[in-house]
């Protein structure tokens, strides 16, 4: 049993599946995999996303054009901010899509 889940939160009145519930959650809140009980995994992919945005946020404020002649330590620095950023974004794509197969492994389990 999960100590913590947001699966009793009902949104059938509007016609939603468990699929799609969790899909909304993990697109806006980053909670998909808590909504639908697992809770470990929720909390770990909800602050490894913080952790990547903390990274990356800072130095996107800091990047400047990169000069192919004096490469820099900011510049080098830079690159892997923006790599980090870019990194942080895939990362929430793979959390929405794994919060949709383990709901679409639920429901088959469900039914």
């Amino acid at each position: 049993m999960p100590v913590l889940s947001l699966g009793s939160i009902s949104l059938g009145g509007l016609g939603l599946g468990r699929k799609t519930i969790a899909t909304i959650f993990a697109i806006v809140f980053g909670v998909g995999h808590i909504y639908l009980g697992e809770t470990r995994r929720g909390i770990a992919i909800l602050v490894i996303g913080i952790e990547l945005v903390l990274i990356a946020y800072p130095g996107s404020q800091n990047i400047s054009a990169i000069n192919l002649q004096a490469i820099t330590t900011a510049a080098i620095v830079n690159v892997g901010l923006i790599g980090v950023g870019l990194g942080s974004i895939g990362f929430w794509i793979w959390q929405i899509l794994d919060a949709r197969k383990i709901a679409a492994k639920q429901q088959a389990i469900e039914v």
